[in-house]
C-alpha cells in the first residue's frame, strides 16, 4: 500500500511519527505491529491510493449466510467449512437482519449462563453497507475501522462481502 501511495518508508514513518526502521521491519515481516498502528497506517495511506475499481471488483459472491432460526451448531460448521469469521443473517426473503461474528459467538458460547442455541441469539448489528459501484477507496476507509463491509442492492439484499483480507489481496495484485 505504501508503494501504491507513492511514499518512501521514510515519508510514511514521518507521517506516522515512527522510525523508518520500524516501517522496514513491518514490511519485511520481522515485526507484527499493533492493531492501532495498522489502523493509523491504513488511515494515512488510503486517501493517497488512486484506483478506479469498485466494490463489485473485490467482493466475494455469493454471500454465505445464516438464517435466524438456524442452530448454532450448523452456523459454526458452515464457518469452519468456508474458513470465515463472520457471516450475515438473512430472513426467509433473503433480506439482511444482522451479522454473526466469531468473537461474539465465542463469547456467548463460553458463557455458562444462557448459552445460545439459535443464530438469532448471537446477532450483532450490520457492518457498513455499500453499493456495488462504491469506489474501492471508500471501502478502504470503512475497513480501517471495521473488519468487514457488505455489498448490497436496494432493499438490504446482500450481493457480496468484503473483508480486510480481500482488500489486502486486491492491493497486492495491484
Amino acid at each position: 500500500m505504501r508503494e501504491l501511495a507513492g511514499l518512501t518508508q521514510s515519508e510514511l514513518a514521518k507521517r506516522l511519527g515512527v522510525s523508518q526502521s520500524l516501517i522496514a521491519k513491518i514490511e519485511k515481516g520481522r515485526i507484527d505491529p499493533k492493531l492501532s498502528l495498522v489502523r493509523r497506517i491504513m488511515e494515512e495511506l488510503t486517501p493517497l491510493i488512486e484506483t478506479s475499481e469498485t466494490a463489485s471488483t473485490i467482493m466475494h459472491s455469493p454471500v454465505i449466510v445464516a438464517y435466524p432460526d438456524e442452530r448454532i451448531q450448523e452456523v459454526v460448521e458452515r464457518m469452519e467449512k468456508f474458513n470465515i469469521s463472520q457471516l450475515p443473517i438473512v430472513n426467509s426473503h433473503g433480506k439482511l437482519v444482522g451479522m454473526i461474528y466469531d468473537y461474539v459467538l465465542m463469547k456467548r458460547l463460553a458463557s455458562i449462563i444462557q448459552r445460545p442455541s439459535k443464530a438469532i441469539e448471537v446477532v450483532a448489528p450490520l457492518p457498513p453497507l455499500v453499493s456495488p459501484n462504491t469506489p474501492v477507496n471508500q471501502v478502504m476507509k470503512l475497513l480501517t475501522k471495521n473488519s468487514v463491509t457488505l455489498v448490497v442492492e436496494e432493499g438490504l439484499f446482500p450481493l457480496g462481502i468484503i473483508t480486510r483480507s480481500d482488500l489486502i489481496a486486491f492491493l497486492i495484485k495491484k
